[in-house]
Order: C-alpha cells, then sequence, then structure tokens
C-alpha cells in the first residue's frame, strides 16, 4: 500500500513540475538590430566659444537582452539592457568644436510594459505593443580625426521608448521576436572626458529594427 501511495505521489508531484514547466511565466531574451536616427542641430560650447551645425546620422548597431515575466490575460513586464550606436559621417561644427567622424551611443536600463494581441489567429504566433521608461546610463559621443586623439564627451538621463513586434512560439521553450522600437531621450549637455574640453547639446532619439530568440524557464 505504502508503495503504491508513493508512486502515485511521485507521479503527481512530476506531472504538476511538468505542467508549470510548459507554463512557465518567465523568459529571457537576446536582440540585436540596426538603429538609427534622423537628423539634428548639434551645439558645442567651449573656452574658444560656441558653434552649432546640422547632423546627420548612418546606420549603427543595438544589442541587448532582457529578462521578463508573463502575467495573464496577454499582459507581461520585462526589465531590459540595451546598447544603442548610430554613425556619424562628419561633425558638423567650424571651429571651434571637434571634427571628424565619429558615432553617437547609449547603454540604458528599461522597465517596459507590454500587451499581446492575436492578430494572425494562430496561438503560436503574438503581436504587441509595449511602453517603457529607461534611463540612459551612459549617452556619449565620440569623433575621431586623422592625427588627432579622439575627442569624447558623455552624461546620463531619462527618457521613454516605445515597442511594437510579433513573437513565434518554437516550441514550449523557444522562441523568436522580430520588432521595432524607438527611444526618446531629452537633449542633454554631454561634458568632455578627460582631456577632452567644451560640451556637446544633443538628443538620442534612435529607432531600431530587431530580431531576437527568448526561451522560457
Amino acid at each position: 500500500m505504502r508503495s503504491k501511495l508513493t508512486l502515485v505521489t511521485a507521479t503527481a508531484l512530476l506531472a504538476a513540475f511538468q505542467a508549470q514547466a510548459q507554463d512557465s511565466a518567465w523568459y529571457v531574451t537576446a536582440r540585436l538590430g540596426a538603429a538609427t536616427q534622423a537628423s539634428q542641430t548639434l551645439s558645442f560650447t567651449g573656452s574658444g566659444g560656441a558653434a552649432t551645425g546640422s547632423l546627420r546620422y548612418g546606420p549603427g548597431l543595438l544589442s541587448g537582452a532582457a529578462v521578463g515575466r508573463e502575467l495573464g490575460a496577454g499582459w507581461r513586464v520585462e526589465g531590459e539592457f540595451v546598447y544603442q550606436s548610430t554613425g556619424m559621417d562628419r561633425a558638423p561644427f567650424s571651429s571651434p568644436g571637434p571634427a571628424g567622424k565619429g558615432n553617437h551611443a547609449a547603454t540604458s536600463l528599461a522597465l517596459n510594459v507590454l500587451r499581446e494581441f492575436d492578430l494572425v489567429g494562430r496561438p503560436s504566433v503574438r503581436t504587441y505593443l509595449g511602453l517603457g521608461v529607461a534611463r540612459l546610463t551612459e549617452v556619449d559621443i565620440d569623433f575621431e580625426s586623422a592625427g588627432q586623439p579622439e575627442q569624447s564627451f558623455s552624461t546620463s538621463g531619462t527618457g521613454w521608448q516605445v515597442l511594437a513586434g510579433a513573437r513565434y512560439d518554437l516550441g514550449a521553450r523557444w522562441f523568436v521576436d522580430a520588432g521595432v522600437r524607438w527611444l526618446h531621450g531629452p537633449r542633454l549637455r554631454m561634458s568632455g572626458e578627460g582631456a577632452t574640453a567644451g560640451a556637446v547639446d544633443a538628443r538620442f532619439r534612435p529607432w531600431a529594427l530587431t530580431a531576437g530568440i527568448g526561451r522560457r524557464f
């Protein structure tokens, strides 16, 4: 009798564990993508005076990871770390001001709330919209000119972001994700680092196309 009871209990516990594993609410996602941002007017101030100029951006990179939890009823919340960079063809300033090519980049920690929708009528495909608050832990802009040391300016700030995309389940645990996002950062004054003097005023507002892979656990 005891052996039968032990077997029944073990079977029930195994079934409960398997059900919980299949319905796991926690997940991790790794993302890569391409980022850029619209042209803008930058301002430089230094001991030699002030200058302004219009800057056009080229393509850059997004990479990051998120840990999230599904709350039910189509809602989920996640925390993420992301690095985004956008290329610059040349500095927009005439003298005074930094010269050369470079990049405008930021690292951020964000808390996102997302809502899923069944737009295609398939349980394995879920489209979503999301809104997040982001702490820009470091925003920097770097300029490189031949024969000159790199000039780097940086600061930190707070912004918000909008996300949209779709997920496709590869099985009970694995899924892939494709999306688009836009980060709205405020106009910030970035101070020179090290031997770099002066400050650059600019906003960091990239949009990006992303692809990711995730796993529930």
